[in-house]
């Protein structure tokens, strides 16, 4: 019987474990540098365990990441995506965020993967953890 509670008990903790491990985190931008490429929101999915990640925003769907992990300074996650230009044509873009979950803050930076542009879009906003 022993055993048996021990084993429970042990299974119990693991399944616990294994949901805490995967945290989402909803951010809301509140300053933007973007003229349209920094979303209004955005939305991470950190499993710092496994060092797996995906980003989202209201301007597109989930997407895999890329996961660093920052110790006290919170993570950095990296994702591309390919968005349409105004006239028409797609560019590939390549996204940073700096998400400190102590501080409640992101920071989030925008590059273009196949251009030399000089302007970065950038934005900051305040996140909490999605229940």
């Amino acid at each position: 019987m022993k055993l048996y509670f021990m084993v429970a008990a042990a299974s119990f903790l693991a399944v616990q474990a294994a949901i805490a491990e995967n945290v989402t985190y909803r951010c809301k931008m509140t300053k933007q540098d973007s003229l349209g490429w920094i979303a209004q929101e955005y939305a991470f999915r950190i499993d710092a365990a496994s060092g797996a990640a995906m980003a989202a925003s209201n301007n597109h769907d989930w997407t895999n990441a890329q996961l660093k992990d920052r110790g006290a300074k919170g993570y950095r996650v990296f994702w591309n995506i390919t968005a349409p230009l105004s006239d028409g044509t797609q560019q590939r873009v390549k996204y940073q965020a700096n998400l400190n979950p102590q501080q409640e803050t992101v920071k989030v930076r925008m590059s273009w993967a196949h251009a030399n542009y000089t302007n970065k879009p950038y934005g900051v906003g305040t996140c909490a953890v999605v229940k």
